[in-house]
């Protein structure tokens, strides 16, 4: 007797030949108002559009990415600095797609805007079906309007960063899976090589995989992380070995601002990020939410629903237990998963539209601070950042060596050899950084850099950038530094300790 094959997770079942549920919305739900797909679309892209005209410049990392997309696309490998092999980037797959941007359009911002952009949609139109069928049409509104309208995601699309297309393939890897399309396994390996975490999340996901996509997903990742590991001679990019070794994984105490805005109690005080106090003012609403929308996804938990919210879900435990440094981007995918906890819970514990409309007004007027936030964030940058690249530009040669922290939009902007005090394109400078005091005035004595891009506070009295070791021992080897440096431009007519300042080697 011939087995019977399994039935596809998420497919419900109504005879021998019962189709698998519909991937997109009917063809009249794309226009019917009380639907959750068209209303949101306008306002995802209303947003989106906003951020696009009014943040000139991506995310500052973003340009190290697109630095490393570059010289791919150009014919000089996948490097940063010549000649130096290095793995600088968290995305391999992200790198690769943005190089094919530059490749095809010149312009690395306006090709990845695009693809974030255009992902957000489809993100929120899947979900928007799954929740529809798992948990209500209200659910799916709820999570739709806050996906569409709250002003960080909007900021995240447009920031050239990978964190958004990274949730998109979470979210169609888990409806690819759970439907056993023949593209889950791909789907799923480019999963796995978008960033570290997402091997998390596609281990997750691959719980409810066919044998043969995990099988394709495995062998595809292998690849990857094997040409990787034969280019730079590991596959653990060196930007995650630098950040771990200097800001450390502090536990989830230390680590609270990927959970303080989700619990209703300050005793400890407000949220330590920007964007977890944007959230917290929620938190009296969203955290019972939260709580009674959990065990609905769990009962879902065979479905696609269930395993895009648990990728998310995994990834966002990874933070808090570790404590992972937060970079404002890494918030979109576990913020996606708690939005679907919550979106699913709220229906069940409001009753009336008094609580729905005033959470709407909320997250509506956020745009007023949002904006002030982001578009601030921006403007900071371009009068320093770029400032200093617009001033290297015009008086440094090519191919003279700079040292300094802010590597992205300087870095990309200019054909100079980068000394990377982090440490994410330059592995020596994180090894001697994680072996103590006077790391800095150590690298520079043994790497003679043509040009220093310091903080005022480093020259003042010795102040570090995020170090928990003093970069200077003393005065003496920072009048040492004062005599081989002069100060040739400060970015500021009122300069403080973060002010960047430019200084040119005396020969």
């Amino acid at each position: 007797m011939k087995r019977r094959p399994a039935q596809r997770l998420g497919a419900h079942a109504s005879g021998p030949a019962a189709a698998a549920p519909a991937l997109w919305p009917e063809a009249a739900e794309w226009f019917d108002v009380r639907e959750p797909f068209l209303i949101p679309l306008v306002l995802l892209l209303a947003g989106r559009l906003v951020f696009w005209f009014m943040l000139p410049l991506a995310a500052e990392d973003a340009y190290i990415t697109f630095r490393f997309a570059r010289n791919f696309a150009v014919g000089n490998g996948l490097i940063y600095n010549p000649g130096e092999h290095v793995m600088g980037f968290t995305s391999p797959l992200w790198t690769v797609w943005t190089a094919l941007g530059i490749r095809l359009l010149g312009d690395p911002v306006a090709w990845t805007r695009l693809w974030t952009i255009l992902g957000d949609a489809v993100t929120l139109v899947l979900l928007g079906v799954l929740l529809k069928r798992h948990a209500g049409r209200a659910s799916a509104w709820c999570f739709g309007f806050f996906f569409a309208a709250w002003p960080f995601l909007a900021a995240a699309a447009v920031s050239g960063m990978e964190t958004s297309f990274m949730l998109t393939l979470v979210v169609l890897a888990a409806v690819l899976v759970g439907r056993g399309h023949p593209l889950a396994g791909p789907a799923l390996a480019a999963l796995g090589v978008v960033r570290p975490e997402g091997l998390v999340a596609a281990a997750v996901i691959g719980l409810g995989a066919r044998w043969r996509d995990r099988i394709v997903a495995a062998g595809l990742i292998a690849v990857v992380l094997v040409l990787l590991a034969r280019f730079y001679g590991s596959p653990i990019p060196q930007s995650l070995l630098a950040k771990a070794s200097i800001y450390g994984h502090p536990g989830p105490w230390q680590g609270r601002y990927w959970w303080d805005w989700l619990v209703p109690f300050a005793a400890w005080g407000p949220p330590t990020v920007s964007e977890g106090v944007h959230l917290f003012l929620m938190s009296v609403v969203v955290a019972p939410a939260v709580v009674v929308g959990a065990p609905v996804v769990w009962r879902a938990r065979g479905s696609a629903l269930g395993f895009a919210t648990g990728a998310a879900l995994a990834v966002w435990l990874g933070y808090v237990t570790l404590g992972v440094t937060f970079f404002f981007w890494y918030l979109v995918v576990p913020l996606a998963g708690i939005a679907v906890l919550a979106a699913t819970g709220l229906p069940r514990i409001v009753r009336g539209r008094a609580v729905y409309a005033s959470l709407a007004l909320f997250v509506l007027g956020l745009w007023g601070i949002g904006m002030q936030l982001y578009v601030g964030r921006a403007k900071v940058e371009i009068e320093s950042f770029g400032a200093v690249a617009d001033y290297l530009a015009a008086s440094a040669r090519p191919g003279e060596k700079v040292m300094l922290e802010p590597i992205g939009l300087i870095g990309y902007r200019n054909p100079l050899t980068i000394v990377d005090e982090v440490g994410l394109v330059s592995p020596s400078v994180a090894r001697r950084r994680a072996q103590g005091a006077g790391w800095y005035t150590d690298i520079v004595a043994e790497q003679r850099p043509d040009w220093l891009v310091v903080r005022r506070g480093l020259l003042t009295h010795g102040a570090g950038f995020a170090s928990s070791s003093a970069p200077i021992r003393g005065p003496g080897e920072r009048d040492s530094l004062s005599a081989h440096y002069a100060v040739a431009k400060v970015m500021s007519s009122n300069p403080d300790d973060q002010t960047l300042m430019v200084l040119k080697r005396m020969r």
